[in-house]
């Protein structure tokens, strides 16, 4: 089975130095705290998050640098994230 990304409401942190921390954001309707944050990485005008959600769910975030807006998708994947 495969997801496709979502637009999502995010919280987070912003830094002094700018780095960019999602603490909870939004999947189908429900209120996710994120317990973990993996590898974070940008891919041209995107900032994304390998994040762990309550339950241990791994999802990744992405924020449009332009336009500010968050994509999730969620992942699935046998190992934990590093």
């Amino acid at each position: 089975m495969r997801y496709t990304s979502e637009e999502t409401a995010v919280e987070a942190h912003l830094g002094v130095t700018g780095e960019i921390s999602p603490r909870r954001f939004t999947w189908h309707g429900s209120e996710l705290a994120v317990e973990g944050m993996g590898r974070r990485w940008r891919e041209g005008r995107e900032r994304c998050f390998a994040v762990m959600a309550a339950g241990g769910r791994p999802f990744e975030l992405r924020m449009d640098e332009d336009t500010l807006c968050w994509r999730v998708t969620p992942l699935f994947i046998s190992h934990p994230i590093v």
